[in-house]
């Protein structure tokens, strides 16, 4: 049993970490599912409860008959009757915060020892697993990123708004989609860093960052924002971002498996992809706000279907596309 698990051992680690992963994506769905409706009916009795004390605060008093347009000018920024307020000024600090943290593994990748190290430890470990039968199910994960299933989605999702008569959320869908792979694309230029030695799949690109878990989060994690302002039902919404996290964490697994990307080159696309998506959503609920954009249609049975159809499609073309492509490629 011993030999058994020590000859095995990275692939027993990577089921451990998978189970984990999922162990904990379900407790935190299940904790969100039974009280986050409760916190978020919350929010706006205990917003209004700090605009209440503020506003005795003798400071901001001060302020306000100092300076007026700059205290009114502060006071609309964090408003939440309107998507111009707070909502807007959280988008721009989530935005901020993620390019701090993109440009932070930049300065690592090219200065820290450390990092790089562990980039290549990990690359030394998945090279075992290079014989291993789990090889041909992560091909077929990391197939959903790749570019021809892309641009399958991007199809469908095109004729989808089409029909349900939602032109407009394609902005913020083109956005992250083109927005995200141009930024990638110019990155692996600007950095041009080379893959792993023990490739599986033969690639033609640079390394930073990965282009499969940027569409990941773009595309995806797009989609899920589509399926969640859609949807009604709270429990149904974070299921599907739990999902969603869990399909992305999936497939920048797959990129670090195969010897397609370092650890910190799927990182860095994660980054990328989250950049990208938050400036799409940000577009995309200030179309809603100018009655662009209805999240309230009703669904006919016939949408409904097309919307499992184009799952099925996808599906089928991306077991195309890793069995008669992606699986030739091995090396």
């Amino acid at each position: 049993m011993i030999t058994l698990i020590q000859k095995n051992q990275q692939l027993l680690l990577l089921g451990v970490f998978i189970l984990l992963v999922v162990v904990v994506l379900w407790v935190l769905q299940s904790v969100i599912i039974r009280y986050g409706q409760k916190v978020l009916n919350q929010v706006p009795t205990c917003w209004t409860v700090l605009e209440q004390y503020f506003g005795k605060s003798k400071r901001l008093t001060r302020l306000k008959n100092n300076y007026p347009k700059l205290y009114h000018a502060s006071l609309q920024r964090l408003t939440v009757q309107h998507f111009y307020g707070l909502p807007l000024t959280v988008l721009f600090l989530v935005m901020g915060y993620i390019l701090a943290l993109f440009f932070g593994l930049v300065e690592d990748v090219v200065t820290s020892d450390t990092i790089v190290a562990t980039d290549f430890f990990v690359s030394q470990q998945m090279s075992m697993l290079s014989e291993s039968p789990v090889v041909t199910f992560f091909i077929f994960i990391t197939s959903f990123a790749s570019t021809a299933t892309t641009c399958l989605i991007v199809l469908l999702v095109c004729i989808l708004c089409w029909v349900i008569r939602q032109p407009y959320i394609l902005v913020g869908f083109l956005i992250a989609t083109l927005g995200s792979t141009i930024f990638t694309f110019l990155s692996k230029l600007l950095f041009h860093r080379t893959r792993p030695v023990d490739i599986l799949l033969f690639e033609q690109t640079d390394s930073f960052p990965s282009g499969h878990a940027t569409v990941t989060v773009a595309l995806y994690g797009f989609l899920a924002y589509m399926a969640i302002r859609f949807s009604r039902n709270f429990a149904t919404q974070v299921r599907i971002a739990v999902i969603t996290v869990f399909f992305s964490l999936l497939i920048g697994l797959s990129r670090i498996l195969l010897n397609e990307h370092y650890l910190s080159d799927v990182l860095g696309g994660y980054l990328v992809g989250a950049l990208w998506l938050t400036v799409a959503i940000s577009v995309t609920e200030w179309l809603r706000t100018r009655d662009k954009i209805d999240w309230q249609i009703s669904w006919s049975v016939t949408q409904v279907r097309l919307v499992w159809l184009n799952i099925v499609c996808v599906l089928i073309g991306t077991s195309i596309y890793a069995e008669f492509y992606q699986l030739p490629l091995l090396i």
